[in-house]
Parts: structure tokens; sequence; C-alpha cells
């Protein structure tokens, strides 16, 4: 059993977005082997529960600050930040720090200066990429491709989601490549899976019939890329699809909705934050158990997208563009169907989704059974605890850590 010091730079009781239920299945499966002690910004807070409890996870929240409102930006000038870590990694005596994300990394690396323990960082996104894919020209931008370049070169194991996330790295910042590990974002496949009653809730909470069509888009909608995909659903997708389909829905789900506000119409339904967790209802999978189609009409982002992996854990059909499968391992016209944009071909892939039902099905399930292979959150976590091994030995077994929730 190790002790893993986990920073995140955001909050995830609930989680809200694809990071956030990242970093809260990582705890979850963690403390499962490893004693676990995180301490959360509470940037994107909720204000929900925690719900994660067991003998070896403790959870601690950074006091607010004036600096929240630059968003993870701030993380790197923010000393309550720096000093609730250093207390934690005093009391706690980690054996390993694990950065999620590259905000949290300076932090990380600092601890690492204080006490000697080796740094794991989580790099979720090529932040840099990510941005240069925004459009971004901003002096900011090269201050980001300095400070990941130097994160990556200075922690001690680098986890990319993808190759093509760490061919990058490796191209760009000169890391080299016996530093990466490769461990793409996982689902809980008992938690993500098709159950009916789950779907007749969903539909019910939309007002949508059973038998009529449901087109359906996850996201945090004021991340730019989902903005950029509900755009071109509501100008492009939905006209062409009710041209045959007149009776279709589509449903919006994630929150900020006032970043979308503008494409509200007849027949596009958001529903703004839902939770992704089990006793919810309807939950996240619920809404996807609803679904006839995933859409997923990314022109930008880097990692791996959760939405692919949640809606093929439900066993639902999905149609992607390539740049939003980037990484991933579903095989086209097999277990998902992809387009080189979201053009006339990602509303032609869309159509016969919807004229061949019997199509979709299959597509869902060969999809299910490659996450089922692959991308479980448990077997996510194994890879982690492999990087550990390399770096220290595990403890003998002792005294269980309280669980507590230290925000203040």
């Amino acid at each position: 059993m190790r002790r893993i010091l986990v920073l995140s730079p955001c909050d995830v009781f609930p989680p809200v977005h694809g990071s956030s239920t990242a970093i809260y299945h990582t705890l979850q499966f963690l403390a499962e082997r490893n004693q676990v002690s995180a301490l959360l910004a509470r940037l994107y807070s909720q204000g929900g529960q925690i719900d994660l409890d067991g003998p070896n996870l403790t959870i601690h929240y950074c006091r607010r600050s004036s600096l929240d409102r630059l968003g993870y930006k701030g993380l790197f000038f923010n000393p309550l930040y720096y000093q609730a870590a250093l207390q934690m990694a005093r009391e706690f005596q980690p054996d390993v720090i694990q950065a999620e994300l590259l905000w949290t990394a300076p932090a990380a690396l600092w601890l690492r200066h204080n006490i000697g323990r080796p740094v794991v960082l989580m790099q979720e996104n090529v932040e840099y990429q990510k941005f240069v894919r925004f459009g971004l020209t901003s002096p900011f931008l090269k201050v980001v491709r300095w400070l990941e370049g130097w994160a990556c070169r200075s922690a001690d194991r680098v986890v990319a989601l993808s190759e093509v996330d760490r061919d990058f790295m490796i191209q760009l910042y000169g890391v080299p490549p016996e530093r990466f590990a490769l461990i793409p974002h996982g689902v809980d496949p008992e938690l993500f899976d098709h159950r009916p009653e789950g779907a007749a809730a969903a539909r019910q909470a939309l007002g949508v019939e059973a038998g009529t069509p449901l087109l359906t888009f996850v996201g945090k909608l004021d991340y730019l890329p989902n903005a950029r995909a509900v755009a071109c659903i509501a100008e492009r997708i939905a006209p062409a699809v009710w041209q045959r389909h007149p009776e279709a829905r589509f449903v919006i789900v994630g929150q900020g909705v006032e970043a979308v506000a503008e494409y509200r119409r007849d027949g596009l339904l958001f529903t703004g934050f839902v939770d992704a967790r089990a006793g919810a209802r309807p939950n996240l999978s619920d809404y996807l158990s609803a679904s006839d189609v995933v859409l997923v009409p990314l022109d930008s982002g880097s990692g791996t997208r959760l939405k692919i992996v949640e809606a093929a854990a439900n066993a639902r059909p999905v149609v992607s563009t390539r740049i939003g499968a980037e990484g991933q391992s579903f095989v086209d016209g097999q277990e998902i169907l992809l387009t080189d944009e979201a053009d006339q071909a990602f509303v032609d892939a869309t159509l016969r989704l919807l004229d061949d039902p019997a199509l979709g099905e299959r597509l869902g399930r060969a999809a299910r059974s490659r996450v089922l292979a692959e991308y479980s959150w448990r077997s996510q976590v194994s890879k982690m605890e492999r990087i550990y091994s390399e770096l220290v030995p595990a403890r003998p077994l002792s005294g269980a850590l309280p669980v507590e929730d230290a925000g203040n």
C-alpha cells in the first residue's frame, strides 16, 4: 500500500466535466489499494456533498481566493494552494505526488523540492496544442508552451492519454519517450450500462415519447470546443436531419447553457447540469441510454473524450469527427462511425443510423465490448499503480486514514 497525494485544480463533488469526472474516479479506485489524500480547489464547484468514503481516502479543500476568478491559471499564483499542499504533504508523508492537469504541476514540483518525493503528471490535454486549435494567438500561448514543456521535462513520469498526445509532447518539448506512460481515461462499466428503466426516466424528464428519435450531445457548454459543437448541431446537423425526420429531437446535456443560449429552438432541448453519479435520477447514463445516436461533432480539443467512452459503455452508437475520437481505439464502421469533419458526411452517417437501428445496435454492442476490454477505470488505475511501483516500493499495510472534509 502506498500513500498518494493527489493535487486537483477543481472540485469533483459532483463531477461536472471530463477532467473532474476523471479525477473523481481516480480517487475512487486508487483508494481501494492505496492511502490517498487529495487537495481540491473549489473551481467549478457545484457545492455537492462528498460521496466517496472509505478508510483510505481523505479530501481537503483549499480556501477560496480572489485568484479563483482566473480559473485554472490562478493556481499558478495562489499562495493558499501551495501552503495547503505543503501542510498536507508534511502531515501525510506521501510516497508519490500526483498532479492532475498541467495547472497543478508547479505546486507538485515545488513539493518535490521540499519533501523529495517523485511527481507523476497527469496530462489530460496537451494544453498548448489545445489552445492552438482554438485559434488563440495571445502572449499567454507562449507562457503555456514554456510552462508545459518545463513541467513535462521536470516530472518523474508523465501520463498521456493517447499516442497522439505523447508523440506531440516528445517532439515539441524534447521529453524522453521512456518518461511517458499511456493511460487513457476510463469509465465505470457498472455505472454506465444501458438500462431501459433509466432510458424511460430520461425521456419522461425531457418530455420525449418512446419511439421518437433522440440524438444526444454531452459536454460542458462553456468550454469552447463543446460550444462550437452545439452551434454545428443547431445550424447544420439538426436542420438536415429534420428534413427526413421532422419528429426527431436533439438533447444537449451539460452545464453552461447560458454560453449557447442563442441556439435554443424547437426540437433542441437543453438539460443543464446532469449528475453522472449512481444516486441521481435521471443521471448521465440514463440520458445516454435514452439516445438513439450520440453525436460528437468536435473540431478541436485534446485528450480522451470521455463522452465517447461513456456512450460506448452504454452501448449507444456514436457518430464522431476524427478529431473528436482522436487517440481512441474504436474501429470505424465496426464500433463507431467517423467522418473527417462535421459536414454532409457526418449528417449522412447520422441518418444512416436513424434509418437502420440494427446497425446502431451492432455498433453499440461492439463498442461496449471494447470498453470492457480497454477502458474500465479499475484497469486504468492498475496501470497507474505500476508507475508508482517503478518509482517507490510499497509500504506494508498500516493504520487507515479517516475520511474528512477539510474544506473551509
